[in-house]
């Protein structure tokens, strides 16, 4: 215990030195991420400047030569001409949307198709013309609304005035779309941490994406952006909403515009930041694996120690035989209980291989093992078994030892169990369940007995009236009339027959699995309850498609004994709603189908249903609605019979209008 101590101090000592060290060097390079960010940024400004520069430079190259050039043309004899001229330029791929000529007289010429000059367009009160007279230099316009039919875009204009001998002749301009300039310096100037755009010397700005969330109409921010100063290259800060930004700017040579970029000082660190994440990371994660190896380490040797234990007392365990084997199949332990069962002298098979008593392992079971050979073959596989022995029953159960990959076979361990008790409670267990099922039938004995007596009442009086006629004929010697009676005695004597054996037949103790007909398991099943619907006043209705098989591989008593249950208890209920109400249609319907490969069985019925509380309590055991008169083991037996014996699903599908019932069980699956 007191090495631990030390190991963890010496530990946390070293932890901390290193978060020393790392803190202590954050600081400085801090301050000199800042500084060459700055650096770096005024370099970026002033490149990605000379670049919009060289770009606006052209374009006014562009506006300026062709308008000294249309200058000289005849706008009327020459309308032609300078509109072709004017549309080449817009095609030429400079990117402007629109390039026109305005005259003083208020006359415009545009190279757009169909844009033509109207009345009501005066060219010199546009503030693209205004501007460029007003400065007698070419210029880039304010951004402004284009005339109608465009108002929805907003312009920049690139605008030349053109003069001879000091008199004003026309201004040459071209429209560039604002969102276009703007993408392209987005294009121009792209990082993560800040981003750039233009500024008017009124320090208005015309940004194209603002990924930092910066509040251009703030007072305090506006002040700022307009101490910028005229034909100069700096950068400044300044604080907003608790975060400092860099503003680095430099103003367009061709233009009285600035080029602005804006960064997130936080974001500078962003970098120096996760890399002192990481060192701290790397530090604690270090402390806690070299911690978490010492106490894996110690938990380790604790474990194996009692696992040592453990095995010790596994293998002088005085309930379980217990044979180990290497990887070659040489038996290498081997415990008392084990060379008890099998009458083997006292450690007389160590270093023996195991196939030399495997015969002492064998019985009929295809599961068992040949050879130890079976075990290398087999690796993922356990074997399990019931080895019967002197009147004793026991778990025989061979298990391969894999390594830590599970490819390559260590060993193998070899466990018997005496399962005689559990064996005959499993025993007991069905005998009970057998009993419960015919005592469930014999609870229906004495209503269906009475149902059919009352039913053979009609047959009998019927078979007594035909042979009082049939002696009546003879003695007339009316032969005739005697086969038809004779007939329709022999319908009612058939009738009765086919009642007795569907009756004997459910009543037979019969629990084995067989091949039957659906169909012909629930006719059976209507045949012996329909006299109790009749005495009752209750239809009961099969569902079923007759062009399908319902050949099944099942246990045909148990069907019965479930649709004997569900449509007793179904009958129980319509009983009680027909004595409030007497003539009340009380319907049961059974239904048969086919889907996914398995067969669907729903009883329904619209009697008054099952309450909300009472939907989870009536699978329970001895739950019963009905007072003395029910047992409470109906529902419990059908679930019982469905799911555990026949590998089906029973489940209560609808509570009330209608109360159904549905069974699910496959084709073979049992």
């Amino acid at each position: 215990m007191k090495r631990n101590k030390i190991f963890i101090l010496i530990s946390l000592v070293f932890f901390v030195l290193y978060f020393f060290i790392i803190y202590s060097t954050y600081t400085e390079n801090k301050a000199y991420f800042l500084q060459n960010a700055k650096n770096n940024q005024i370099k970026l400004v002033h490149a990605y400047k000379e670049k919009f520069d060289e770009r606006l430079a052209g374009l006014k190259r562009i506006v300026e030569t062709m308008g000294e050039n249309l200058v000289k043309k005849d706008r009327k004899k020459d309308f032609a001409a300078i509109k072709e001229a004017l549309s080449t330029a817009i095609s030429s791929g400079a990117g402007f949307k629109s390039v026109y000529i305005g005259y003083p007289d208020d006359y415009l010429i545009s190279g757009l198709k169909y844009w033509y000059h109207t009345s009501d367009y005066f060219a010199t009160k546009r503030s693209w013309y205004k501007e460029a007279v007003e400065e007698k230099k070419t210029i880039i316009s304010k951004p402004y609304s284009g005339s109608p039919g465009f108002e929805d875009k907003i312009y920049i204009s690139i605008a030349s005035p053109i003069y001879k001998n000091n008199q004003l002749l026309a201004v040459m301009s071209s429209d560039l779309e604002l969102e276009l300039v703007q993408k392209e310096v987005s294009k121009l100037f792209s990082i993560d941490e800040g981003f750039a755009f233009l500024m008017t010397k009124n320090a208005e700005v015309i940004t194209p994406s603002n990924n930092l969330g910066i509040d251009f109409e703030d007072k305090k921010l506006k002040e700022f952006l307009s101490t910028f100063s005229n034909k100069e290259i700096g950068e400044k800060r300044i604080l907003i909403e608790n975060k400092l930004y860099i503003f680095t700017y430099e103003t367009l040579d061709n233009s009285d515009w600035f080029f602005v970029s804006v960064l997130d000082e936080n974001k500078i660190y962003k970098s120096l930041n996760h890399q002192l994440f990481l060192n701290l990371l790397a530090a604690f994660v270090l402390f806690i694996f070299g911690l978490g190896t010492f106490l894996y380490l110690s938990i380790t040797q604790k474990k194996l120690y009692e696992k040592h234990l453990l095995l010790g007392h596994f293998a002088k365990s005085p309930t379980w035989g217990v044979l180990l084997t290497d990887k070659e199949g040489k038996i290498i332990f081997i415990n008392k209980v084990f060379e008890e069962v099998f009458s083997l002298k006292s450690k007389s098979l160590y270093n023996k291989p195991l196939d030399s008593i495997i015969d002492i392992l064998k019985c009929s079971n295809s599961n068992q093992i040949s050879c130890f050979q079976d075990i290398k073959n087999n690796l993922l596989k356990m074997k399990s078994y019931l080895l019967e022995k002197e009147e004793k029953i026991y778990r025989v159960q061979i298990t391969p030892l894999l390594n830590n990959y599970q490819e390559e076979l260590e060993g193998a361990i070899v466990t018997i169990h005496d399962v005689t008790h559990e064996r005959e409670l499993e025993q007991k267990e069905v005998e009970q369940e057998q009993i419960l099922i015919q005592n469930s039938k014999m609870a229906a004995l004495g209503e269906m007995v009475s149902a059919i007596s009352h039913q053979w009442r009609q047959p009998l009086s019927t078979l007594l009236m035909l042979i009082s006629n049939t002696e009546e004929i003879i003695e007339k010697q009316n032969l005739p009339k005697v086969n038809n009676y004779l007939n329709r005695a022999r319908g009612n004597i058939e009738l009765m027959d086919e009642t007795i054996n569907a009756f004997r037949n459910f009543y037979k103790e019969d629990f084995g699995k067989d091949k039957f007909d659906l169909v012909k398991i629930i006719k059976e099943i209507i045949l012996i309850t329909s006299p109790q619907m009749q005495m009752n006043g209750i239809e009961l209705k099969f569902i079923y498609d007759e062009k399908n098989s319902y050949s099944c591989e099942s246990y045909p008593s148990y069907i019965k004994q479930v649709l004997i249950n569900l449509i007793g208890n179904a009958k129980d209920e319509l009983v009680r709603v027909l004595k409030d109400k007497f003539l009340y249609e009380a319907k049961i319907h059974i239904a048969l189908s086919k889907k996914d490969g398995c067969y669907l069985i729903s009883v329904e019925d619209n009697g008054s249903g099952i309450s909300n509380e009472n939907k989870n309590k009536i699978f329970e055991p001895f739950f019963t609605t009905k007072g003395e008169q029910g047992t409470g083991t109906g529902l419990y037996l059908c679930k019982l019979l469905i799911e555990n014996k026949m590998n089906g699903e029973f489940k209560l599908e609808n509570l009330s209008k209608p109360t159904k019932f549905t069974i699910k069980i496959g084709k073979s699956n049992v």
